[in-house]
């Protein structure tokens, strides 16, 4: 199912600031909410939650709460209710301390999945283990369906061990390809197991491609951290922007194609595209950045070489944002073609 009305600059723009608005407005609640619900979470723990943690949860909450659960509830309709985005609170302060059992070797691996699968049963032996468990055991309590929620943290836990691949140059890129897919799709959907409302088989077709395009856009612009932490990912290991445009502009149509055949209202269907490819557009430009920056560069070392500034895409000047806006609308208007239906 085609439109045949393309989504027009003034509407784009329309979207983007009521976005925008949207996402001052609700600094609010996470100032109003999250320090009450930190200090109870540390209470009964040996320790605090320092400058660092605080601002992870704040940007693991907005993308959560705005691009992932919140934009899709407006697609069919819907609207958080209060418990709802108290558990996206939850969960996200919750991402970021599951993320450094892995990161920061709280934990051994056997350990983290016995954790996962039986988190009443682990005793901690430190504080950042404290304060996950007992996040952990709140969200089963408060979720509608705790098998999905468990089901999916383990799918999240496997995935990211799956990661640790991504340290060695001899990953492949069929292996990243997969590694960035699942790794953001499974943590997606984590956050829609703890809503009321948990999307159906056509909704989950439609995210998959949208998990993928969102990792490759976070990779995109952490090239300058990934190179100096001795992390591979596609755009600083392999390198070739031609095959990876193309593979993202054939999954911007492939996410259109699965949206437009939704029975929603044309007018949710547009906002949720310009929601979602607002953050697709800035991978894109961040890409065409990499793409001419590092046009004569041959290794992973020499990528290394390069300043800061010639690997991040600085998103905060006037003309980049203009330009933004029109990646916005290209990507929104940017329509399937046949050979895209048929591989996938």
């Amino acid at each position: 199912m085609q439109r045949k009305n393309k989504v027009g600059l003034l509407k784009t723009i329309r979207c983007l600031c009521s976005l925008r608005w949207q996402l001052k407005n609700q600094r609010q609640y996470i100032k109003q909410h999250l320090p009450p619900l930190l200090d109870s979470l540390a209470s009964g723990g040996q320790g605090q939650f320092n400058t660092g943690t605080i601002k992870r949860v704040t940007k693991y909450w907005e993308l959560s709460l705005h691009v992932i659960c919140n934009s899709l509830y407006k697609l069919s309709g819907r609207q958080l209710n209060a418990a709802e985005q108290h558990r996206i609170l939850l969960l996200s302060i919750f991402g970021p301390l599951y993320d450094d059992l892995f990161d920061d070797s709280i934990l051994s691996h056997e350990q983290i999945a016995a954790f996962t699968l039986h988190p009443a049963q682990h005793t901690p032996a430190s504080f950042e283990e404290y304060v996950v468990k007992k996040i952990y055991l709140q969200l089963l309590e408060l979720s509608p369906n705790s098998k999905k929620v468990t089901e999916h943290l383990y799918q999240v836990f496997l995935w990211q061990k799956e990661s640790l691949k991504q340290m060695s140059p001899d990953v492949s890129q069929e292996e990243l390809y997969e590694i960035t897919y699942k790794k953001s799709y499974y943590s997606i959907l984590l956050f829609y197991s703890i809503l009321d409302h948990y999307p159906n088989d056509a909704l989950l077709e439609m995210i998959y491609p949208m998990a993928g395009l969102l990792q490759l856009t976070n990779d995109a612009f952490d090239v300058y951290k990934d190179v100096h932490s001795g992390i591979y990912t596609i755009p600083n290991l392999y390198r070739n922007f031609d095959h990876l445009q193309q593979h993202f502009m054939n999954e911007v149509a492939l996410f259109n194609q699965r949206l437009m055949q939704l029975p929603f209202v044309q007018q949710a269907k547009d906002y949720y595209s310009i929601t979602i490819h607002a953050l697709h557009a800035m991978g894109w430009i961040a890409m065409e950045q990499l793409r001419e920056n590092t046009r004569h560069i041959n290794s992973v070392e020499e990528l290394a070489t390069l300043s800061r500034q010639s690997l991040v895409c600085d998103m905060d000047h006037l003309r980049q944002q203009l330009r933004w806006i029109r990646q916005v609308r290209s990507l929104v208007n940017h329509r399937i073609n046949k050979e895209v239906i048929m591989n996938n």
